[in-house]
């Protein structure tokens, strides 16, 4: 399978876009400089040049995969966007990563008996406000795509080595 993934040079990008290779997977990746591109091809992953910005770049590196992973910027409107234009029709997998932290309490570590599921209402905070219309934008939920929030992201990445560090 081919696919497509964004932020493949980064902790998490890199680290899906790793696990996809090892399961013999053809991996692209989204590359803004020459840098980037470099190491992705070090890593066995083909870059592709532009930026989260390149909706046409996006749209045509969607529409060549067989599957897009969303791993960089969880608030990118335009991004989104232009990778579900590329996908429109084709009935190809889509999945956007964001993270938990649209939701939650300012408990600091101490115990805190709320809980939050799919029918809990709840106002994000203006931070995260992005993060979550996106997800409406992508309907999460309906056919074909889907959405990874994480609650922490922990371990040592796979991805190029100035991204791959260690997180808590």
């Amino acid at each position: 399978m081919k696919v497509f993934v964004t932020g493949a040079s980064g902790y998490i990008g890199g680290s899906v876009a790793a696990y996809l290779m090892d399961a013999s997977h053809q991996v692209s990746g989204l590359a803004r400089s020459a840098e980037t591109a470099d190491a992705l091809k070090k890593l066995g992953v083909a870059p592709v040049r532009g930026t989260l910005d390149d909706a046409q770049v996006l749209a045509r590196a969607a529409q060549e995969a067989d599957a897009v992973i969303d791993c960089s910027n969880a608030a990118h409107r335009g991004a989104a966007k232009a990778l579900l234009h590329g996908l429109a029709g084709s009935g190809k997998p889509f999945i956007h990563t964001s993270g938990s932290s649209i939701v939650g309490t300012r408990a600091g570590g101490d115990l805190c008996e709320d809980v939050f599921d799919e029918d809990t209402p709840f106002t994000p905070s203006p931070a995260r406000a992005g993060r979550v219309a996106i997800g409406r934008m992508l309907g999460f939920g309906r056919a074909c795509r889907a959405g990874s929030r994480p609650p922490c992201a922990a371990g040592t990445g796979r991805g190029a080595p100035a991204c791959r560090g260690r997180a808590p």
